[in-house]
């Protein structure tokens, strides 16, 4: 099929050494739930952060900024902190994504290097943070760049990682996904082959194992299945490939994530795959 023409790295999971592969997200789908931006950039230069979540401009102290598409995690917040205390001075330049602060107080925003080079990136590529997609913008470089820490183990995506944040199918025969059921509680990405569909009136289930009952399973609402059909994707042609998920996983009768943002999920296929 032709229907997944995003490329970027290839993915690892466990030791497997990595594929050549191509993924479409969400983002991709049609701008599903994508949010205005302003796309103004503005010089800026930073003061040194005090935390990883509040950031300050020098020429508009009154104004909070926080990152976009990204989330830091409790256990690499210093390591997080400090790498954007010494990196601080390198930014040059904001985009704002709306002018509507979040419950903190916080603008949305990007920000990039004088060469260009988005933060996100490089806290992405060091396994210091999580894409978090929420602007629904296209998110190929982010994922590239979170990709590479996961192919190098490092940061949060190192073995051995407790809690651990990544979970993978140990079988891409039957997709069974047996270590998710650890991630019960928490955020985390969760890589598995999609086995059937259950479609129902206002939902349907992305099962990835052989028992529904136990095996883990993704929810889509009504709404979110009618935006990607409309989108031009059909999930049904998504069975048999590998699905990458993210969010809060919790407990319904097995492992099992109830998707809220298409830019949540990518579809992988090969390189060459027609």
């Amino acid at each position: 099929m032709s229907l997944f023409l995003c490329l970027i790295a290839g993915i690892l999971a466990f030791g497997i050494p990595a594929k050549a592969d191509q993924w479409l997200c969400g983002p991709s789908f049609g701008s599903v739930n994508a949010r205005g931006s302003d796309v103004r950039s503005i010089p800026i230069r930073l003061a040194k952060p005090e935390t990883v979540d509040a950031l300050i401009a020098t020429s508009r102290p009154d104004i909070l900024w926080r990152l976009a598409d990204i989330a830091f995690v409790p256990e690499f917040e210093d390591a997080a902190l400090s790498a954007m205390q010494n990196g601080a001075s390198a930014i040059t330049d904001l985009v704002a994504y709306d002018q509507t602060p979040d419950f903190a107080g916080r603008h949305l925003a990007d920000m990039r290097d004088g060469f260009g080079k988005l933060w996100q990136e490089k806290l992405l590529e060091t396994g210091l943070v999580m894409l978090l997609p929420e602007t629904g913008r296209p998110i190929d470089a982010l994922l590239a760049a979170e990709q590479a820490a996961m192919s190098q183990q490092i940061g949060l995506w190192a073995p051995g990682q407790s809690p651990a944040y990544h979970y993978a199918g140990s079988s891409e025969i039957d997709g069974d996904l047996p270590d998710a059921a650890r991630a019960v509680g928490r955020f985390a990405v969760i890589d598995g082959i999609l086995q059937r569909i259950e479609d129902r009136e206002w939902r349907s289930y992305l099962n990835f194992g052989s028992d529904w009952r136990n095996d883990f399973t993704v929810m889509v609402d009504r709404d979110l299945r009618d935006a990607i059909k409309a989108a031009g994707q059909h999930m049904e042609d998504w069975i048999g490939h590998k699905i990458r998920v993210r969010g809060m996983i919790e407990d319904r009768g097995g492992p099992y994530l109830e998707l809220t943002n298409p830019a949540s999920l990518c579809v992988e296929q090969s390189v060459g795959q027609p």
